[in-house]
């Protein structure tokens, strides 16, 4: 018994050593954007807030990322309609990858402004709650996509308001 409380003192000892010496690091140094995100369009950053005013959103609403938290190799903003959220997402995939990956359905392809696109869905949700429209740029894509608050009834198609977004921000995107 009297064995196992010292080995027991001895682990917390430890416990304790190693905790306090993770608490008091010190890193020093500007951040660092996570890696592949240099140089990609910033939907937050890039489009202006008449625009989204002009096309219903309230640039108030804007989510940075995902609940704050960058996500390497996308540049990611959401913004809130009345019914619905519009997500954009800049990355360094092109719209070949998205017609490879299994996880897309519906793929239709369609143009926006002076540019060949692609309307696709998640496999996962192929009512009409979600809709993506995307482009190729110089970077990668960019998409935008349309989907329903919650179980909030759908007012309009999301492709339709999807595409409609789109040919509105088209020419503020990367060529």
């Amino acid at each position: 018994m009297r064995g196992s409380v010292g080995v027991g003192r001895l682990l917390m000892a430890g416990m304790l050593v190693w905790a306090a010496a993770g608490c008091s690091s010190v890193v020093e140094g500007a951040a660092e954007p996570a890696s592949g995100q240099e140089g990609l369009f910033d939907p937050c950053k890039d489009i202006p807030d008449s625009v989204l005013e002009e096309v219903g959103l309230d640039p108030a609403t804007e989510e940075v990322d995902i609940a704050g938290v960058a996500q390497p190799g996308w540049k990611i903003c959401t913004w809130s309609g009345s019914w619905y959220f519009a997500a954009m997402y800049a990355n360094e995939h092109s719209t070949d990858d998205i017609r490879a990956n299994p996880d897309y359905a519906q793929l239709r392809d369609i143009e926006v402004g002076q540019r060949k696109a692609i309307e696709f869905r998640r496999t996962a949700d192929l009512d009409d709650g979600a809709c993506y429209v995307a482009v190729d740029t110089g970077q990668g894509s960019v998409w935008l996509k349309v989907y329903r608050k919650g179980i909030r009834p759908i007012e309009e198609p999301t492709c339709q308001l999807a595409f409609g977004f789109a040919g509105r921000f088209e020419g503020l995107w990367p060529n």
